[in-house]
């Protein structure tokens, strides 16, 4: 018994952290260095992600199907990127710098 609410406490918790968390930022974990996690506002769902580079070329773009999207970096050059998203009249950027 004390084994099962240990779980469930753990899970809680872990479960309440990510409640909190803020829009555009950095997950925790493994290859932290080269995600980004991005968690948008529900009016931004159908949205369009555009990544940036530093010299403004568009590295990509994909649909936001969700709320939440996590952003792979790790196969990309050193540089600072920017994260666009796009939908109608609203517009929010995040920066992501990889070191």
């Amino acid at each position: 018994m004390k084994i099962l609410i240990t779980i469930l406490a753990t899970l809680f918790s872990l479960s309440a952290a990510n409640a909190l968390t803020p829009a555009g930022h950095f997950a925790s974990g493994k290859s932290k260095d080269s995600l980004f996690v991005l968690r948008a506002e529900k009016k931004f769902v159908g949205a369009i992600v555009e990544i940036y580079a530093s010299t403004g070329e568009l590295v990509t773009s994909k649909s936001l199907n969700k709320r939440k999207m996590i952003i792979d970096f790790g196969s990309v050059m050193k540089d600072t990127y920017t994260i666009v998203v796009v939908k109608g009249d609203e517009k929010q950027e995040f920066q992501y710098e990889k070191k």
